[in-house]
């Protein structure tokens, strides 16, 4: 299954290739393009293909650190910068690992997913959300991030693709609609069957964002979900969902915001669809916020969280790409150096999935 993409890229292949025919012509008619044959796929190539999107390079990792992007936070919960390679430890299944990767991570470009529910249960609020979305795409993307934004409800729609322009994330923002993830049309003719008559799908979105577009970025990775927690008819599981950010080592910050007309449906902590995605939020090294009616805080507590981030990396041990693959590994961070105080905490994710040895650079 992949995510319903717009169909413009089609056009485009056309007129490429009607450009081409009237070269091939106009150098003298001796060869002319085969008729209503598109041209044979070759080998693949190192660089990227000619209808690639401009701003979303293929990047291929070198290396098999384990790479880890966390923050730090005193006892008021207020993040910590300025830390350094030398103020931190990790330990792998409780054995220390030395650090061979460390950066700040304001300095490091950010992949930013955005997933919207629009379900018939945010009917109410879904205004709201645009308007902050809208400023939050403004404010926090600069010219070297990327994001993308999804719209999840009966089916999962990419409504914008990777880009690093906050007008055409906006622009999308604003052209979502209740009772369908697709920018046009009362419904959405997406890509899953709806089981059921489930109108949420949240565990597939964030499955697909992590799997489909996030895997093979590299550096930061974090997904917005906004949502009021409710869950019906996912192909995928919460923990398919959960594995797909671990694999891609992606950050989630889960938003809950809820009609509260519309029944209380969905409301933070009705069900397990709340505390299953708190539960993604935190295993990935994110957290999950009740936004009530205060979803412009929200976005705030997030921004300053995204800019005042870590990243280090380290060699797993021997026994991960041997005996130790698909084994999961525990991973904890911790504060060794002079400026940790009392009440300092590390927030990051778990630990990681062992690669399979086919998976190996």
């Amino acid at each position: 299954m992949q995510l319903s993409r717009k169909k413009s890229r089609a056009a485009a292949g056309v007129l490429v290739l009607l450009a081409g025919a009237f070269l091939l012509l106009t150098r003298g008619g001796a060869q002319m393009l085969p008729s209503a044959q598109p041209p044979m796929p070759s080998a693949p190539a190192p660089s990227a293909p000619a209808n690639a999107v401009p701003q979303v390079p293929t990047i291929v990792a070198t290396s098999n650190l384990v790479n880890m992007v966390f923050s730090v936070e005193d006892k008021h919960g207020a993040f910590i910068p300025s830390l350094t390679r030398a103020d931190f430890r990790v330990l792998d299944n409780g054995h220390p690992q030395a650090i061979q990767f460390f950066s700040a991570d304001q300095q490091l470009p950010l992949t930013l997913g955005l997933l919207l529910d629009t379900s018939p249960s945010q009917a109410g609020i879904l205004g709201q959300e645009q308007q902050i979305s809208d400023q939050f795409f403004r404010t926090v993307m600069t010219s070297k991030d990327l994001a993308f934004l999804i719209g999840f409800d009966v089916d999962v729609s990419l409504l914008q693709d990777l880009t690093s322009s906050p007008a055409m994330l906006s622009a999308a923002v604003d052209q979502t609609h209740i009772g369908g993830g697709a920018i046009t049309g009362l419904g959405n003719p997406g890509p899953f069957p709806s089981h059921g008559g489930g109108a949420t799908h949240l565990w597939d979105a964030i499955y697909l964002a992590c799997h489909d577009e996030l895997a093979h970025q590299v550096g930061r990775k974090a997904v917005i979900v906004v949502t009021d927690g409710g869950e019906q008819g996912s192909t995928y599981t919460d923990q398919d969902a959960l594995r797909a950010c671990l694999d891609s080592n992606t950050v989630v910050f889960a938003v809950i915001a809820s009609d509260r007309s519309f029944g209380g449906y969905g409301s933070f902590g009705a069900g397990s669809g709340p505390g299953q995605l708190r539960h993604i939020a935190e295993q990935t090294g994110g957290r999950s916020i009740n936004a009530g009616n205060k979803l412009g805080q929200a976005f705030t507590q997030i921004q300053q969280e995204l800019r005042s981030q870590y990243s280090l990396g380290f060699q797993p041990p021997a026994e991960t790409t041997n005996a130790g693959a698909g084994a999961y590994h525990t991973v904890k961070i911790q504060l060794t150096g002079a400026p940790a105080q009392a009440g300092d905490k590390v927030r990051a994710r778990d630990g990681y999935y062992a690669p399979s040895a086919a998976s190996q650079p």
